[in-house]
């Protein structure tokens, strides 16, 4: 099990999403990318990590 989600492995799960979903893969990172960057300024590090978590579940689980 993961222990700690990072950037890294939310912009592998959307790639991995983008390729089950037969999407743009490149589209997908930039708003993987986007969101993140949103989130980083407007959340404390506890918060952002908890963030992270919920977006990789999302790109994982859908």
């Amino acid at each position: 099990m993961i222990e700690r989600i990072t950037e890294g492995l939310v912009m592998q799960v959307a790639r991995e999403w983008a390729a089950r979903k037969n999407k743009s893969e490149a589209t997908t990172v930039a708003n993987a990318s986007e969101t993140m960057a949103a989130l980083k300024v407007k959340l404390k590090e506890e918060e952002y990590d908890e963030a992270l978590s919920r977006l990789y579940r999302e790109y994982e689980e859908s």
